[in-house]
């Protein structure tokens, strides 16, 4: 493997604590491999023993297995002394196992997103039933109805937001429900009063404790505490695994929670192997979950005897996007006006360089590089201009790749709903992919398993079918669109669908025909199809082979939910990425049937449709998580949240405005709720949890509540830094940058950093 010489330098580690601090296209996955062959090929790892490379995303599981293999392969070294997993894969081992150290039975179930989501929507629901007159105390009594309906349903939204953030962070503190609830009960002088939220939430965790409880369940969360439990119980066991697991190498660790820190601790305890690999920098996720930068950035390299190291050349940008987002944690850093922000933002330790001359993966030419800022009179303005110059752009440059990176879903849709009406006068091509919740991979197939399940559901209902036939040829399109046909991988029997996509005879043959007949044709000549109609021969082809599937698949529904989406998927798709996404939608059904028993077809089906029609997320916030990568020629329209880990030629970063990226405490922060005095309830609750904590375990004094709130926008605000420094090293070769001056109602103003930043 090549490496570059600060590469090298860690690939030369032989063993000891060490943080890598790695900057945005440093190639730290490349350099995490090399270390872990270089350990394997000098014989640093005895035939009992492993590298544990632990990661984030599944994604990164197979990219590090496949370039750890060809680096041994390479070097004629063994090529089975190496295990990458996940943090949930390893914690699920350990306790697999050793159940009976962790406390949980031997066939133990783990809730994933699907099931976990309807786990903690249920427990929010059921408090909101059991409190209805308090819960609604909290809205204002002088509201019309359409207002009241309006505000009831997102402080619903919010209840549910306030148990998942409860929840999330209880168990990182590995607090249960009667833990928490002796907590806030317990009394000290001069401890502030317990926020109403918190105690909202904590009363939704006892309630969603009881739900996986009497499922014989767990969530991911409860996974690793239970692996840390196993651990703890038996050191004899823990030692086992410590000299199994040699050296542990941790990716993405800015991300990493305190649960995370402890297992991955426990397991190094004695050898000390623990190589931490991250940045700071990149670090967007603290304020929806329980991780917090400070524990990579700030905590662990105080630890006696850790060595840190730095990745900090990068070919991914030109020089001058580098230079603005160097420029930018300098200011941070130095001249931020929240002097609080200074500290918790951005960290300047670690400056992007370019690559040398020689460097395989060499810098765009900074000559042909452009970066701009566009203000526009409002956002509809700004939405629609963006769309229009995105489409100039892959029009003219179809060898290229180009992303939309919106703050929010909503900001989002109004850019596709403009690239829609562009993409009509384009309809030989794909102009641009809606990744703004679920991946298009994801909804595609989402879609043809909802229909295909709805239609087993109710097999004489002709529309069923017609709709399926539809939910077919629309993903056959997609593909044509996209560069498909046979390249892509695409099931035989799709293009078939797609080649009468638009022909609505074909629909009308179908509500007319006699299904029963259509699907199991009988030997008494009745015919399916109304008499006296000419079919032609293909159509009657297309007929025949979608009945032949429908039919098989009729057959199959009495199969267990999860086989029957199985065969209708090995039926359809060819390509690996949608088969394992096929898969992993059969696991949540077959979760989702075991916590809801009753459910029938069609209701499996319409979890299905609120995946294919973004009302329901699926996978992880990270497009990198579900395996996208973007396509030249296409747009991609996403959050900078799901942006991370990806890169495009040209990235227009939309809404960069001080209501998205605000630098005062004292001003409007999204999250806060009118109909709550400006409250964000779910921030409230998680910050004062984390005070109690601290309060009941180090003895540090509590924050009252002005103070709470203080402390949720300072975080709030060095988030944002960093998911701007994240949304600017995106772009590779162009940025274009853009603000509206009329937004949500009010004036509004670009960021300060920009404005700092363009002077």
């Amino acid at each position: 493997m090549q490496l570059r010489q600060q590469q090298a330098a860690i690939a030369s580690y032989r063993g000891g604590l060490m943080v890598v601090s790695a900057a945005p296209g440093s190639g730290k996955t490349h350099t995490l491999a090399a270390l872990a062959a270089h350990l394997i090929r000098d014989g640093r790892v005895p035939p009992e023993s492993e590298v544990l490379v632990v990661t984030f995303t599944h994604s990164a599981v197979d990219t590090i297995q496949a370039r750890i293999r060809r680096a041994l392969q390479a070097a004629q070294a063994p090529a089975d002394r190496f295990r990458v997993m996940t943090l949930h894969s390893l914690a699920n081992q350990i306790v697999r196992e050793r159940p009976d150290l962790a406390g949980t039975v031997q066939d133990f179930r783990i809730d994933d997103e699907l099931s976990g989501r309807q786990t903690s929507l249920q427990a929010a629901q059921d408090f909101i039933q059991a409190e209805y007159d308090y819960w609604r105390s909290f809205l204002p009594p002088d509201l019309s109805a359409r207002q009241a309906a309006e505000v009831e349903a997102r402080w619903r939204e919010t209840t549910q937001r306030i148990g998942n953030d409860v929840i999330r962070l209880a168990k990182n503190l590995r607090l249960t429900p009667a833990d928490l609830r002796r907590l806030i009960a317990g009394e000290a002088a001069g401890r502030p009063p317990i926020s109403p939220f918190l105690r909202i939430g904590a009363a939704i965790y006892e309630r969603y404790e009881r739900i996986l409880s009497a499922g014989g369940r767990l969530d991911f969360d409860d996974l690793i505490w239970r692996a840390i439990i196993a651990l703890n119980n038996d050191d004899a066991f823990r030692r086992r695994l410590g000299q199994r697991w040699l050296y542990i190498l941790e990716d993405e660790a800015q991300d990493s929670t305190p649960l995370q820190e402890e297992i991955l601790g426990a397991l190094s305890r004695e050898h000390g192997n623990w190589v931490r690999v991250g940045d700071p920098n990149q670090a967007i996720m603290t304020t929806f979950t329980a991780s917090d930068v400070r524990f990579f950035r700030d905590e662990f390299p105080r630890r006696p005897g850790v060595r840190r190291a730095s990745l900090s050349a990068s070919g991914r940008s030109a020089q001058p996007i580098i230079d603005l987002a160097n420029r930018l944690a300098d200011w941070a850093v130095l001249q931020h006006p929240e002097p609080e922000a200074r500290r918790s933002g951005l960290s300047n330790a670690v400056r992007i360089e370019p690559v040398g001359a020689d460097d395989p993966q060499a810098n765009p030419p900074a000559d042909e590089c452009i970066i701009h800022v566009q203000p526009f009179g409002d956002s509809e303005a700004e939405q629609q201009r963006v769309a229009e110059s995105a489409a100039r752009y892959v029009l003219q440059n179809p060898a290229r790749t180009c992303g939309v990176l919106v703050p929010t879903n909503a900001f989002g849709r109004s850019i596709v709903g403009a690239l829609q009406s562009i993409q009509q006068r384009h309809q030989d091509r794909l102009l641009f992919e809606d990744q703004l919740r679920n991946p298009t991979g994801v909804r595609n197939v989402a879609r043809v398993l909802g229909q295909a399940v709805r239609f087993c559901s109710q097999p004489v209902n002709t529309a069923a079918l017609v709709g399926l036939r539809q939910a077919l040829a629309d993903l056959a399109a997609w593909d044509r669109r996209a560069g498909g046909g046979e390249s892509r991988g695409v099931a035989e029997a799709r293009p078939a669908y797609g080649e009468l996509a638009n022909d609505a005879r074909v629909n009308t043959l179908l509500r007319s025909a006699r299904l029963e007949r259509l699907l199991f044709p009988q030997q008494d000549g009745q015919p399916a199809l109304p008499e006296r109609v000419e079919v032609s021969r293909q159509e009657q082809a297309e007929i025949d082979r979608l009945a032949a599937l429908a039919a098989k698949w009729v057959r199959a529904s009495v199969l267990p939910a999860d086989q029957l989406v199985l065969t209708v998927a090995h039926d359809v798709f060819r390509r690996d990425e949608d088969l394992a996404v096929a898969h992993g939608l059969a696991v949540s059904l077959h979760r989702y049937l075991i916590a809801n028993p009753q459910a029938q077809l069609g209701e499996l089906a319409e979890q299905l449709d609120d995946i294919a029609n973004n009302r329901q997320k699926y996978m992880s916030d990270s497009l990198v998580e579900a395996g996208f990568e973007p396509t030249p020629g296409v747009i991609t329209v996403t959050t900078m949240h799901k942006a991370k880990g990806l890169e495009w030629d040209r990235v227009y970063l939309t809404s960069v405005d001080q209501i998205e990226f605000p630098h005062d405490v004292s001003g409007a922060f999204r999250g806060e709720q009118w109909y709550l005095e400006g409250r964000d309830p779910a921030t409230e609750a998680r910050m004062q949890l984390r005070a109690l904590h601290d309060w009941a375990v180090r003895g540090t004094l509590m924050p009252d509540e002005r103070e709470l709130i203080r402390q949720a926008r300072l975080e709030y605000i060095a988030e944002r830094l960093r998911l701007l420094y994240v949304g600017i090293t995106r772009a590779r070769r162009d940025l274009i940058i853009s603000y509206s001056r009329q937004r949500l109602g009010r004036a509004n103003e670009p960021a300060l950093a920009l404005e700092m930043l363009m002077n």
